[in-house]
């Protein structure tokens, strides 16, 4: 009987038919729609929320994570401005980071008459904003890539709809650094 039930089971795997799968079409949409890079990942952010903040401020994912703005609509020759180094509160080194964002139309275009009204041209134009941070005055370094550092520049912020000026500490190559006394708009122009 040992020996039939051998038999039987060795003939069984010898006689056996292989049995192919037929394709699916559900799996074929799990591993295409796998294959395909998510939106976000093209466009160059790590993830959605990422992405999600960036557009909120309207940056790239390039701007987004190198806290600049390096393109303003409706604005040639952007000189991309970014902020750089410690930030002092009230004369106080801090380890907080401002918030840049880009402003919207009207804001360009009033940031330009401004340009045009001194002789100058507006080499970029953006939001900057302290969250979590109670300041009388701010004093913050921005990196402005292209600057040799020679030039004339007038820096303006928009306060309840009028261009005041703000106090530039210093000018030199590649930075800007200003002592800002609340958060808004701010415009870079370079004087003749």
């Amino acid at each position: 009987m040992r020996k039939l039930i051998a038999f039987i089971c060795v003939a069984s795997l010898l006689i056996s038919v292989p049995v192919l799968a037929a394709d699916s079409p559900s799996a074929k949409a799990v591993v295409s729609s796998a294959a395909e890079p998510d939106p976000y990942v093209e466009a160059g952010f790590s993830s959605v929320s990422d992405s999600e903040q960036a557009a909120s401020r309207g940056l790239s994912a390039g701007e987004y994570y190198n806290n600049a703005v390096s393109s303003v609509s409706g604005l040639e020759n952007v000189l991309p401005v970014g902020q750089g180094g410690k930030i002092l509160i009230n004369g106080v080194t801090t380890n907080l980071v401002a918030t840049l964002a880009k402003v919207n139309n009207n804001t360009v275009t009033d940031a330009k008459s401004q340009a045009e009204t001194l002789g100058g041209t507006l080499f970029n134009v953006m939001n900057v904003s302290l969250p979590r941070a109670n300041f009388i005055t701010a004093t913050i370094n921005f990196y402005v890539n292209g600057l040799v550092g020679d030039e004339k520049v007038v820096v303006k912020q928009l306060i309840d709809g009028v261009w005041v000026d703000v106090e530039i500490v210093e000018v030199r190559q590649d930075h800007v650094v200003l002592n800002l006394t609340q958060s808004g708009p701010i415009a870079f122009i370079q004087l003749p």
